[in-house]
């Protein structure tokens, strides 16, 4: 049986306490905390401390963890501003497109392809010389979240 529970809600089942946290990851991303015999494990796949354009990034837990438990796809590694990188991304785009070229740009995660398409919408909506330009996606997965 499947049943749905909200950030934060706490729940307990033969003293086991977990409750979860917002991950920043993807829509509905959460990182649970489990408490055990008064021990704090906090588990989590990919999470985004990042702000983007469509997710908060991800909560720090009002309790801190003892142990933490963590997959994530850039580890440790600094990103430039996101400022910096939509601006550099926008930039090149349009680059291309003023020399007459065309872009083709591979998207395979349901956050990527959220955040490009919203990105370009901003992007195409300041800059009137590309409203005659299209947009087309050719992803199941970003028709389905758009």
């Amino acid at each position: 049986r499947i049943e749905l529970i909200n950030y934060h809600q706490v729940l307990s089942h033969k003293g086991i306490r977990f409750w979860c946290y917002n991950a920043g990851h993807v829509l509905g991303a959460a990182m649970f905390m489990i408490e055990v015999g008064g021990v704090r494990v906090l588990y989590t796949g990919d999470f985004s401390r990042q702000p983007d354009r469509h997710l908060l990034g991800a909560e720090t837990p009002t309790d801190p963890p003892h142990v933490l438990i963590v997959e994530s796809t850039y580890g440790v590694m600094s990103h430039e501003p996101r400022e910096l990188r939509e601006l550099r991304f926008t930039a090149a785009v349009h680059a291309i497109l003023q020399r007459g070229g065309k872009c083709l740009i591979p998207v395979f995660a349901l956050g990527r392809s959220q955040e490009l398409l919203l990105i370009l919408d901003a992007y195409w909506r300041d800059h009137p010389e590309l409203h005659k330009v299209p947009l087309y996606y050719a992803s199941g997965i970003a028709k389905r979240c758009m």
